[in-house]
């Protein structure tokens, strides 16, 4: 039986709206004609020189018009999207894409000087392309496709075929990778295609990504594209020139972390800037703050929505839309609708909350999150017992405490695990710990998220000494910016004597959270 690819999407667009701009950047344009051609001939290459279905592949890239050309075509080529972040240290760049299996990395010359180590590191590396130009001996993009042609790569991944490997995290250290299929990239676009009802294929969106488009902002721009619409692409989130690229371009998308939001509203621009083409301001990736919710109504107009999802199961797992938002400011009786994430998007089978064995729980009633859907992933690549811990009985647990009210909204209560996300980030606590151990005056640390106004969480560590010994907090902070990347680095560090611990000795991170979030409304 055949089943939807995404790239159907993308043929589709390319028939309807061939003419139309699909892809801006600082340096040009694509139509969707010429983005069709190109994916075209980037996947021809790769399976011309033996690249095979369910194969992994990366892009290491800033937001660029080629970085997204480079996505397309390894999926059109049938490959396993493998997702890393830009801003990781090279160590964890390296051990993804070495556990992930990767055999083609496509990177931004950007970050030429992270190649040669990130070659040594993974053996099935047989292809590494520069996007922009030829670097140190690497071919660039253009020289890769110069033979191939633009014909339609006749490459249709089954559903269980492995279309997208994301890199996640837990509680006991390094990232786990997921494997889903091409599905989890469909249905996503396909939940944002039918959430965004102001938009249709005459009327299609122009998405503004500055999110990376590696990560959820690449989701949004896939949708977007399946829509026959324009990506405005932006390498970095300078505030300034998004609010000037939003009057320019008559943005009408745009997705980004609250902690970007809220940028944006305190910038000196941002109350002479024309927010009129705007019909979507989409939050998602960390809590945006119920009062700032206000705000930015008022500064953008009735635009403000929220979303949720993760790695395992999928993005947009729910939706809420600006009109839901707009009713809740207006209508006391719906105020505490402003603290969910919305309901259930039309391709979510099914979001539930249940107990610990697994019982679905009635309305109001806190528990564990857990979903039914198309893009649930199918495992944690070499990690059974993990899998076999999320997933029972059809379902899959998210690892979020939240209850859902009886017109099916749902609410995000905490975190069951210690992630802290960041900018829109994930951080891993664990990670960050064992890096500050390795420190001689480190006896013993925790790392948790904290409140900020501009990160939504920001990293603290909270750090007991060695007896006799002294460190200071910007040696431990640089410490962890070297070995992990500056957005797992801790953004302050706090001293204390001893740390709380359990009858068992286990640091107690919910006593030290307490004197950080005691004035705050919602605990994270």
């Amino acid at each position: 039986m055949s089943t939807l690819n995404y790239v159907d999407f993308l043929d589709r667009s390319a028939k309807l709206a061939g003419n139309r701009k699909a892809l801006i950047d600082d340096h040009g344009s694509y139509t969707h004609t010429e983005l069709a051609n190109q994916t075209n001939r980037i996947g021809n290459a790769l399976i011309a020189k033996g690249f095979k279905p369910e194969t992994p592949f990366a892009v290491l890239s800033p937001n660029t018009n080629l970085a997204m050309i480079s996505i397309i075509g390894g999926i059109r080529a049938g490959g396993a999207w493998s997702n890393i972040n830009l801003r990781s240290g090279v160590t964890i760049i390296k051990d993804l894409l070495h556990r992930g299996g990767c055999q083609a990395l496509f990177f931004h010359s950007s970050v030429a000087d992270q190649i040669s180590e990130i070659e040594q590191g993974v053996e099935a590396l047989q292809f590494i392309i520069c996007i922009d130009k030829e670097v140190s001996g690497y071919p660039s993009l253009a020289q890769f496709i110069e033979d191939a042609p633009e014909t339609h790569c006749n490459i249709y991944l089954p559903e269980n075929g492995v279309g997208f490997q994301g890199s996640t995290g837990g509680t006991t250290g390094a990232p786990k990778i997921t494997q889903a299929g091409q599905c989890l990239l469909t249905y996503s676009a396909l939940a944002f295609m039918t959430s965004l009802t102001d938009f249709n294929q005459n009327t299609p969106p122009i998405n503004l990504a500055v999110a990376p488009i590696t990560h959820a902002g690449g989701f949004v721009a896939l949708a977007v594209l399946a829509f026959g619409g324009t990506v405005v692409m932006m390498a970095t989130a300078d505030p300034e020139q998004i609010l000037r690229n939003i009057s320019v371009h008559k943005i009408s998308l745009i997705f980004m972390p609250p902690t970007l939001i809220y940028v944006l509203m305190n910038h000196p621009k941002c109350k002479e800037t024309d927010f009129s083409s705007l019909r979507y301001l989409i939050s998602a990736a960390a809590p945006f703050a119920v009062e700032k919710i206000a705000r930015a109504h008022e500064i953008f107009g009735p635009v403000v929505c929220q979303s949720f999802g993760q790695t395992e199961s999928g993005f947009p797992l729910t939706f809420i839309s600006p009109e839901t938002v707009t009713a809740a400011l207006s209508n006391p009786a719906q105020a505490g609708r402003l603290q969910s994430v919305g309901q259930p998007t039309i391709t979510t089978s099914a979001i539930e909350i249940l107990d610990d064995a697994g019982e679905i729980l009635p309305p109001d009633e806190v528990g564990e999150m857990a979903v039914r859907g198309p893009t649930v992933m199918f495992r944690y690549l070499n990690d059974p017992e993990a899998t076999k811990a999320i997933q029972s009985n059809g379902w899959q647990r998210t690892g979020d405490l939240g209850y859902r009210d009886k017109d099916g909204f749902i609410y995000i209560s905490d975190r069951k695990r210690d992630l802290i996300i960041s900018g829109g980030f994930n951080v891993f606590p664990l990670e960050v710990e064992q890096t500050l151990l390795q420190h001689p005056a480190v006896q013993d640390c925790a790392v948790i998220g904290v409140p900020d106004e501009k990160w939504g969480e920001a990293v603290k560590a909270v750090v007991e000494l060695a007896p006799g010994a002294d460190v200071a907090d910007t040696i431990l902070i640089a410490l962890c910016k070297e070995k992990l990347g500056s957005v797992m680095a801790p953004k302050s560090v706090d001293f204390i004597e001893e740390l709380p611990r359990s009858a068992v000795g286990k640091v107690l991170k919910r006593e030290i959270r307490k004197t950080y979030w005691q004035d705050k409304k919602e605990s994270i």
